[in-house]
């Protein structure tokens, strides 16, 4: 897949027709097929403020207004200045947010996304008691929320989703609506790990048996569960700080600082365009890219098939934005 960074660049620009190789004969007429309706593609806003960070230390207001701006986009609201998260969750909702621990404490941008989406939700009469938070560090400032508490259990009967058959994490019984907020890394067996793969092998009791061929269909087949599928509102990828080599632990020389969020409805495309900021890390880096022969990472590609989004450029509206 073509790099989304050096072509999909904002959603106000038109496609560009490919140059006909010199060997081949010239068209007496062009193709008629024109630009993909934007209303028929996913979007994914990609927020970028090199201020939030500043060495070990979070701008937390900016981290905020960059989940407000991403919202926004994301649920292609255009008026207001806060994100109105009334279009994507019933007011009677229990909202799980599901966060990633591993590499957690090294990336160390955890707690203050969970500060800003909790402050984030409460502008919208979400309260904090009607919040669960899912691998977070158990810190004074996330005790202070006052969110649920993360009860562990299991379900007691195995659920079949096709290629396998597990319990559930019974976070699912409570919960009517999830809110996913992964790292992006690269992964030592599934290629690289973000919006998919921190709900599906989360969410099940024994996920180790679940990697095989780069964890497809697994991925895939977990999440179009309905007891997952149905609650899935949003996807916020913390990509504050990234992991572009060794995933999915976190090692201090394979940290970069991006600075950034990626807000969609959609995982696969969210994922999709991560796979390409990885790799654009890992080319400054002079490391070969993830990917198949292709440049679909298997788990993401069969969960496009599946239905749960689209890893095709031509049907992703990437916006580019800052908080200014």
């Amino acid at each position: 897949m073509a790099s989304v960074l050096g072509h999909w660049l904002t959603h106000v620009q038109h496609a560009h027709a490919a140059k006909s190789a010199s060997t081949l004969p010239a068209l007496a007429s062009q193709p008629s097929i024109g630009p993909v309706d934007r209303s028929l593609k996913s979007v994914v806003a990609h927020i970028r403020a090199n201020e939030v960070l500043a060495g070990n230390n979070i701008h937390e207001r900016l981290l905020g207004e960059m989940i407000d701006v991403g919202v926004r986009i994301a649920t292609r609201q255009t008026t207001g200045t806060t994100a109105d998260w009334n279009r994507l969750l019933n007011p009677d909702d229990i909202i799980a947010i599901k966060f990633n621990s591993v590499g957690g404490k090294a990336l160390g941008t955890t707690v203050p996304m969970a500060l800003q989406l909790v402050q984030s939700l409460g502008r919208s009469g979400f309260a904090p008691d009607r919040i669960i938070l899912i691998e977070v560090p158990d810190v004074p400032e996330i005790r202070q929320l006052k969110t649920q508490p993360r009860v562990h259990a299991w379900t007691e009967k195995r659920v079949s989703f096709g290629s396998g058959e597990e319990q559930l994490d019974a976070v699912l019984e409570e919960a009517t609506a999830i809110i996913n907020v992964p790292f992006l890394k690269t992964h030592n067996i599934a290629g690289m790990t973000g919006c998919l793969k921190n709900l599906s092998h989360a969410l099940i009791r024994r996920p180790k048996r679940y990697h095989a061929n780069a964890c497809a269909p697994y991925v895939g087949d977990i999440i179009a569960l309905p007891q997952i599928r149905s609650k899935l509102r949003l996807h916020i990828g913390n990509v504050l700080r990234g992991v572009f080599d060794g995933g999915p632990q976190a090692k201090t020389d394979s940290i970069w600082p991006h600075s950034g969020l990626l807000v969609s409805t959609d995982p696969v495309a969210a994922d999709a365009v991560g796979t390409d900021i990885i790799n654009d890390q890992r080319t400054k880096a002079k490391l070969p890219i993830i990917g198949d022969a292709d440049g679909h990472i298997p788990h993401v590609h069969a969960a496009a098939a599946r239905g749960l989004g689209t890893d095709d450029q031509d049907y992703i509206d990437l916006v580019e934005a800052t908080p200014f």
